[in-house]
């Protein structure tokens, strides 16, 4: 282990990323940034913590928690996903079923960590659990500004280019609505951060964290181990190995929880309908696109037109990532090109609902924003003459944000 630390270590750009302590100030400010997004919300829906989680009448969430004497703000209709995530921090291991009352059950169950986070921030304690996952939102948001920063500041940006996390539409709606896309995200960057810190095994149990938030986050890992592998130096063998430092906590942890979740939750019929979210590249954008072209496209929030400039500008930042992603080798831009052609999969239904369709294409527009601010700034950079003093010393570190590095 000591041996893979030096190496990754060899890789680092020469001014490094800044401490964590450095970033206290731009944790803070995402910090504010989060509460201004749910204090907003609270302003819209009202003032009763679980409000924000658009528990609906559809299924039978709504029965289940109140035979557990649960008291929820009830929406008619079919709600929003925020109430499955409310419902499993009511029962973080599924010992009293109330997954049995979702649209679908084994699907939202899969997702476990950010009903946990809120049930360890509300001390396991049943009338502060709203409280608890409410709070998760803000913290993961400062978290993620402190992670981006870091990353970017790896490539020549201010540190304060972090606070674009904050901006992403698909992490304020997670805010705002109590959705698991902003603590997913933190995750995913902060362990993209602390393998550039040349710490692949803790890089690989933030990712691992990301990919239990939300399993499409595994991505992340996918697109941290191909970069290891694809770089050059060293044998095939220890790139492998790094490669699987990163990756293999994410898929284990899946894995196992996913054959603990069919072993407490009976299948239902409903699970399936997940598989429908991804379909053929660019098939739903066509289809998303046609109603914006037609003057048909209506955001199920109060965006205005807004929200049809957002969905166009999320396709545009997952081209403009694999465009990026192509002509570099960064790791940064190999996670923008990866998670640009994510970008293209999901399915026109998904796309036309603004709220999901930001919510999904939130890591894209993430990875996108981060490759784009990263790898331009390189590319602007006047190069340096070698400091020949530290090359006599055996000092001599390539950039591991610019061009493939030894590995």
């Amino acid at each position: 282990m000591g041996s893979l630390r030096q190496h990754m270590a060899s890789a680092s750009a020469p001014a490094g990323q800044p401490s964590w302590r450095s970033l206290a100030a731009v944790a803070v400010a995402g910090l504010l940034a989060g509460c201004a997004l749910l204090g907003l919300q609270f302003v819209r829906v009202g003032w009763d913590p679980t409000a924000p989680f658009v528990v609906g009448t559809s299924w039978r969430l709504d029965e289940e928690l109140a035979a557990r004497h649960v008291p929820v703000r009830l929406n008619p209709g079919h709600g929003y996903d925020g109430q499955w995530f409310l419902g499993l921090a009511y029962d973080p291991l599924l010992g009293e079923h109330l997954a049995a009352g979702f649209d679908m059950p084994r699907y939202r169950a899969g997702r476990p960590l950010q009903p946990v986070a809120g049930w360890l921030l509300a001390g396991g304690r049943t009338a502060a659990i709203p409280y608890g996952l409410l709070a998760v939102g803000p913290l993961a948001v400062a978290l993620g500004c402190a992670a981006s920063g870091r990353l970017l500041a790896a490539s020549g940006r201010s540190p304060w280019w972090g606070l674009g996390f904050a901006v992403v539409p698909g992490v304020a709606v997670g805010v705002m609505f109590g959705t698991a896309e902003p603590l997913g995200l933190a995750l995913a960057v902060l362990g993209l951060s602390l393998l550039l810190d040349g710490r692949p095994v803790a890089a690989g149990l933030g990712l691992a964290g990301a990919a239990l938030t939300k399993e499409s986050y595994l991505v992340f890992a996918v697109a941290a181990a191909g970069w290891l592998v694809l770089g050059v130096g060293r044998g095939l063998r220890t790139r492998a190995a790094h490669a699987a430092a990163v990756l293999v906590p994410g898929v284990l942890a899946l894995g196992l929880w996913w054959a603990y979740v069919a072993w407490r939750i009976p299948a239902s019929p409903g699970d399936r309908r997940a598989i429908g979210a991804l379909g053929l590249p660019l098939a739903g954008w066509a289809h998303a696109l046609g109603l914006v072209a037609r003057g048909e496209y209506v955001p199920d929030a109060r965006v205005g037109p807004l929200g049809a400039v957002l969905l166009v500008g999320s396709l545009l930042l997952a081209v403009a990532a694999i465009v990026f992603g192509v002509r570099g080798s960064t790791l940064v831009g190999r996670t923008g090109l990866l998670l640009g052609v994510f970008g293209l999969l999901p399915a026109g239904e998904l796309l036309a609902r603004f709220l999901s369709s930001m919510r999904t294409l939130a890591p894209t527009v993430l990875a996108a924003g981060i490759a784009i601010a990263g790898t331009a700034r390189r590319q602007t950079k006047v190069p340096e003459a070698p400091d020949r003093s530290n090359a006599a010393a055996g000092d001599s570190r390539p950039d591991i944000t610019a061009t493939r590095r030894t590995l």
